[in-house]
């Protein structure tokens, strides 16, 4: 099991919250992933709400070793959640990018740290 955690900006709904990424396994598609996080207010108004998805890894590329690689998350379950995002793994970074149904690129850059192994 691999855990994430970072920091998630995403105006006006997020400011600075805690975002975690949980895989099962190493990073491979098809494996099971958890994006936990907080919102500073979601769409319904509702302040320090929390969210999760689940689903699986994605497409994968560019892997040059089991800790540098590239990917998305819920690539597969488009219709069942919200959001998406395409992460690159690098060594005990992870950097996200957070995108909408509707294929709009919502939020850069979240870093994440790897904090456990």
């Amino acid at each position: 099991m691999l855990v994430f955690v970072g920091k998630l900006n995403y105006s006006p709904y997020a400011a600075d919250e805690l975002i975690t990424v949980v895989f099962r396994d190493n990073v491979q598609v098809g494996d099971k992933v958890a994006v936990i996080l907080q919102w500073s207010q979601d769409a319904s108004g509702q302040a320090k709400a929390n969210a999760s998805a689940h689903g699986t890894v994605g497409k994968l590329s560019a892997v040059s070793s089991p800790l540098n690689k590239k990917f998305e998350l819920f690539s597969d379950e488009k219709e069942s959640t919200y959001y998406w995002y395409k992460g690159e793994l690098s060594g005990t970074k992870l950097n996200l990018a957070m995108w909408n149904k509707k294929g709009e690129e919502v939020a850069k850059n979240i870093e994440l740290q790897l904090i456990f192994a």
